[in-house]
């Protein structure tokens, strides 16, 4: 049973932090694992993902201000996003002390990531297949987790699917952005680093998809690295450099992931997939696969 085993009234917690985190911290591991559709039904049937990595981080972290200089002014807090879905619905918006961000990773099974590390300049069919199907999936645990919170009395939003505040920009000084970027979201809830290609590398590897839901819950924030590209061995001057040498777009390079000749590439596959896999999807993820951080945080040696 998912239903929450303590009472609780909004605005009002019955349970510590620890217990609220182990409580949906464990019902987002049983949807994965449970429900169907996390399977490649298309295919064989196997699990489009792997057991998941969840974090989670206070909704007045300093860390959000801050993303608005790294990112852009429109890069929504999680403030701003309570308040304007609470003046939309009516209801009192929570004060930012009584506000929390729950990020989780999906990683990729690896039967697909070691399909896709064998191409070399499109993606794998089972990787396609998880581009689509997968992100169908990942919105339909952001939806669960919302619901399920909402049966407990909690105000939640899941900011990506909502049409108020998310939306794709083209930024004269970051190029293409978000007003939520979920993998900045989870490098606030520690749940990883960044890489040369702008990935996010997890201690489950870089490929991966993430998503995140707002709720009227003070959290506490982890400890986590001031160090953005801590564990990415091209930034540690190692020598590595894999995925640019896997990028078959060449939108990777010393100075770091261009992404407009990355999202040009990746739309012209659109063709290519739809003919080989029967599909309609973009998608390539080379440099996330075939390379040191594919599979976890890399070590020196395996450059």
């Amino acid at each position: 049973m998912w239903l929450f085993p303590f009472p609780t009234t909004r605005g009002s917690y019955r349970v510590d932090k620890g217990e609220f985190e182990r409580w949906i911290g464990g019902e987002i591991k049983r949807f994965v694992e449970d429900d169907d559709g996390n399977r490649l039904e298309q295919l064989d049937g196997s699990p489009i993902f792997q057991e998941p990595l969840v974090g989670f981080v206070a909704g007045d972290d300093p860390i959000f201000d801050r993303l608005k200089q790294v990112i852009g002014e429109f890069h929504l807090t999680p403030a701003e996003v309570m308040g304007t879905i609470a003046r939309e619905r009516g209801l009192p918006t929570p004060a930012a002390a009584e506000i929390g961000v729950i990020s989780y990773v999906l990683p990729i099974s690896r039967e697909t990531r070691k399909e896709n590390s064998r191409m070399k300049d499109r993606p794998s069919e089972r990787w396609a297949h998880t581009r689509l199907f997968g992100e169908q999936f990942n919105r339909k645990l952001q939806g669960h987790i919302v619901s399920v919170l909402e049966k407990e009395g909690h105000f939640a939003v899941a900011p990506e699917m909502e049409e108020s505040l998310f939306r794709m920009l083209l930024d004269e000084n970051v190029g293409w952005a978000s007003t939520w970027s979920q993998r900045h979201v989870a490098f606030a809830a520690n749940l990883g680093t960044f890489g040369l290609s702008d990935g996010l590398i997890t201690a489950a590897g870089k490929g991966h998809r993430v998503g995140s839901v707002v709720v009227d819950r003070g959290l506490e924030s982890p400890q986590r690295t001031e160090e953005v590209y801590r564990d990415c061995l091209s930034h540690q001057e190692l020598g590595c450099r894999t995925c640019i040498k896997r990028c078959p777009a060449d939108a990777i390079s010393e100075a770091g992931h261009d992404k407009a000749r990355c999202m040009e590439f990746v739309l012209k596959q659109m063709s290519v997939i739809k003919e080989e896999y029967g599909i309609d999807i973009y998608g390539c993820g080379l440099c996330q696969t075939g390379v040191p951080c594919e599979e976890g945080i890399p070590q020196a040696e395996a450059k």
